[in-house]
């Protein structure tokens, strides 16, 4: 029996985000799996990936729009897992920093829908 330790649970997902890189120079695209309170996972592919790490620094943080709205302000986030699935899918477990009450609304309104 697994015990499950965080500190809000997870719902599965799929909806596109944008990952945004170098002060919006860069933006790439993903598909959400899961999703929290705390954090969001991420699908991705190997070349994906390898350009985060490169650009991200370390700890790796970078922002990520979770909505095609403008209005809606981009979260930063923090690589918290990086796992590979096969030889070019990986999934990123991102932890949410500093997230302000309007991207809480969001976030919450994505966990509703």
């Amino acid at each position: 029996m697994s015990i499950e330790r965080r500190f809000h649970p997870r719902k599965d997902v799929n909806f596109s985000v944008n990952i945004v890189l170098n002060n919006n120079e860069q933006q790439l695209e993903s598909t959400a799996v899961n999703l929290s309170l705390s954090g969001i996972q991420l699908s991705l592919d190997k070349a994906s990936v390898d350009l985060i790490l490169e650009q991200a620094g370390h700890p790796a943080e970078f922002q990520i729009n979770l909505s095609d709205n403008s209005d809606v302000t981009p979260i930063t986030v923090r690589l918290i897992v990086n796992r590979r699935i096969s030889q070019n899918e990986f999934l990123l477990g991102l932890k949410f920093i500093n997230i302000s009450a309007e991207q809480l609304t969001t976030i919450e309104m994505l966990l509703n829908h």
